[in-house]
């Protein structure tokens, strides 16, 4: 358990190599250096990530043309779910090591049609999500996502939606959302990723969902719960209904030699949320907007126009006494490494991912990059 504990400590010591993209600072640097430095390591990274030996080369017949509204919707949605998605401050995600570090590509599937049927159902296409995903990616990620419009009963009160897989004549309970009428104009999303995964692996043409009200002792005669693109509409009013948002679910892949199995575990440390101030000394998240024309000379990445990087910058104290169980450790890296800092490093703890919609060749993208975006730092 000691050696564990001392390797540990090493690990600890030099571990800031591994978030060389993200920038980490041990001993005070010049703010218009380590700005320079984020930014070229940025555009290896993007690069890195979706794959890419070099620069895509602009067309600039491509680039005139509008954007596909399809593609568009599908960018937004990705933007909305990662927005939702990101985790505060106190509740840190897991560590960046253990994620897939490459891209992953978003697509975005509405449902189908409805029929006569007034029962909340949701039907997708599985061979369309088939043939569209191919055959040589692994799922990573899939959200049914719903647009809550109009909550009916008591004010202030909560109703509960649940929700099934429908199976044959049967339906299997997945999960539920307490609603209140705060949510309506609001999204819902339920993770799906297991019951997408079980539906191609079948050669069903055709699976849903069904949206059930819980704790009811009577059948309602109305659904409490309105859902955007979900109810039949007559007259005049039908053809705005086509412009409303539908149910739809977004599938993240990665290509099958871009996921990562291996997992390593690090001990998580001192974290901060400090934004960077003109006095800060300490570690602390410093603000840094990257305009991917301007910085980078790109012109083949159509949104966002640019992002907040941001990097960690900052000391780290750290109290080294004989009684520290770490002090042989200290002992040997100081042996090993004379010149170097003994101190602990500020390096990134949370990162949050970013969406973007690209085009390589004659093709648009949808894909959205891990840890690109720094939140909190951390002493290590």
């Amino acid at each position: 358990m000691r050696v564990e504990s001392l390797l540990l400590a090493l690990q600890c010591l030099l571990g800031f190599v591994h978030y060389s993209g993200a920038l980490s600072t041990c001993s005070p640097l010049d703010l218009e250096l380590i700005k320079r430095k984020r930014i070229e390591a940025i555009r290896g990274q993007i690069l890195s990530k979706l794959r890419l030996s070099k620069e895509p080369e602009v067309d600039e017949e491509k680039e005139l043309q509008n954007i596909p509204a399809e593609l568009i919707s599908v960018y937004n949605s990705t933007v909305e779910l990662t927005e939702e998605q990101a985790a505060p401050p106190e509740q840190p995600k897991e560590d960046p090591m253990e994620e897939e570090y490459y891209a992953k590509e978003v697509h975005k599937f509405t449902i189908k049609p409805m029929g006569k049927s007034s029962d909340m159902f949701l039907w997708f296409n599985i061979t369309d999500i088939s043939h569209t995903l191919g055959l040589n990616c692994t799922i990573s990620q899939v959200e049914l996502r719903l647009r809550i419009t109009l909550v009916s009963g008591v004010p202030g009160s909560e109703q509960r939606l649940e929700l099934y897989q429908v199976t044959g004549n049967k339906s299997r309970y997945l999960e539920s959302r307490f609603i209140s009428d705060q949510m309506a104009s609001k999204w819902l999303s339920f993770d799906v990723t297991q019951t997408l995964k079980d539906w191609l692996q079948r050669n069903e043409a055709e699976q849903g969902f069904q949206l059930k009200m819980g704790d009811n002792c009577e059948p309602q005669k109305t659904f409490p719960i309105k859902i955007a693109g979900l109810f039949r509409v007559r007259g005049d009013t039908e053809t705005l209904s086509e412009h409303m948002p539908r149910p739809h679910i977004l599938v993240m892949s990665l290509p099958l030699d871009g996921h990562s199995s291996s997992k390593s575990r690090r001990k998580r440390q001192t974290e901060t949320d400090r934004v960077c101030t003109d006095k800060s000394d300490g570690c602390c998240v410093r603000s840094l907007y990257i305009d991917f024309r301007k910085d980078l000379g790109w012109k083949w990445i159509h949104e966002p126009s640019g992002y907040y990087a941001n990097y960690c910058t900052g000391s780290c104290s750290f109290v080294w006494t004989s009684e520290n169980k770490y002090s042989q450790v200290l002992a040997l890296y100081r042996h090993h490494n004379p010149g170097a800092s003994a101190q602990p490093c500020c390096v990134p703890q949370v990162l949050d991912p970013l969406p973007i919609l690209y085009y390589v060749g004659r093709q648009h993208k949808v894909e959205q990059l891990s840890n690109m975006i720094v939140k909190t730092c951390k002493c290590c």
